[in-house]
């Protein structure tokens, strides 16, 4: 199976119409500035995004997704949101982002960005930074190793592609620690940045899912 296939079929299992935005988007929300460029990296089926546009910005929504990109162009619509949102079907793993250098004022992505190793990831930190405008800021939160149930579940069942970054299936999926990650955007050139702990609470999506999401959390500025 084409990786498109695989996202779409696993966007066709987890969608929901009506599905709320994160927690982290409504918290990193009040760090942007007004009326914002914002281009999310993996937006999905885009519950994020959507929120993004009714607090006004204009959103530039990247996925490898076709089902994922079309629902949330079909919810747009529905909700007459669609003149402040563009979509483009990108795989990360293989196309240089499609953005103009110096065009946006964040760049925003939530556990989107988990699926390449450390060389690739640094590469993506490189270009994010290239596309913001001067003053703009990157929001990017990874998921991290401190689920240990699931770093258990990835030692017991999954192939060890380079240190925290695991083949699951057919699926690289990182687990970069925050050291990791602060030596990848040093080498991506970025001057100034912060990784931090965060912890997502997900106790509203229902007692059969995980209450909480560990994450490292990576805040930067385009100089």
């Amino acid at each position: 199976m084409d990786d498109v296939s695989r996202w779409d079929l696993i966007h066709q299992k987890a969608h929901k119409e009506d599905e709320w935005h994160s927690v982290y988007a409504e918290e990193k929300e009040k760090l942007f500035p007004r009326n914002a460029m914002i281009i999310e990296l993996g937006s999905g089926t885009g519950a994020d995004a959507i929120y993004f546009l009714k607090q006004g910005h204009s959103v530039i929504a990247l996925d490898i997704s076709t089902f994922a990109l079309n629902a949330l162009e079909t919810r747009v619509k529905k909700e007459n949101l669609a003149q402040k949102l563009t979509t483009q079907q990108v795989d990360f793993g293989l196309h240089d982002l499609p953005i103009k250098e110096g065009s946006v004022d964040v760049a925003y992505s939530r556990i989107s960005l988990n699926y390449f190793g450390a060389k690739h990831t640094t590469k993506l930190f490189s270009d994010i930074y290239r596309m913001l405008k001067p003053g703009g800021a990157a929001y990017l939160s990874f998921r991290s190793p401190e689920d240990a149930n699931e770093m258990e579940y990835f030692e017991k069942s999954s192939v060890l592609y380079e240190p925290n970054v695991f083949i699951e299936g057919e699926i690289l999926r990182s687990r970069f620690t925050a050291t990791q990650l602060e030596q990848m955007l040093i080498n991506a050139g970025i001057p100034q940045f912060s990784v931090e702990a965060y912890q997502e609470d997900l106790s509203a999506k229902g007692e059969n899912h995980h209450p909480i999401l560990y994450v490292n959390d990576i805040y930067f500025m385009k100089q």
